[in-house]
């Protein structure tokens, strides 16, 4: 098992569902930090996460969130 995966579970207070996916909030793979850690239901809010991340930055996300499929993928309210 993944460190950042053992993490999350590890705050969370139970083992990770299958299909969820930990997303690293400050895109450091390398940071396992708690609060660093996000679960997310699916790899779809995954994708939503990192499309988001590049808007933040000024980027243009390489595709849009209904091309994919994934106009309404809904987030935990936590994942800001």
């Amino acid at each position: 098992m993944y460190v950042h995966r053992l993490v999350a579970a590890e705050r969370l207070g139970r083992a990770l569902f299958p299909g969820e996916v930990v997303h690293h909030l400050n895109g450091n793979k390398q940071d396992f930090r708690p609060e660093n850690l996000l679960a997310l239901p699916s790899q779809a809010a995954h994708m939503v996460k990192h499309i988001e991340r590049r808007r933040s930055r000024g980027m243009a996300p390489l595709f849009e969130l209904e091309e994919m499929g994934l106009g309404s993928v809904e987030l935990p309210p936590d994942s800001n």
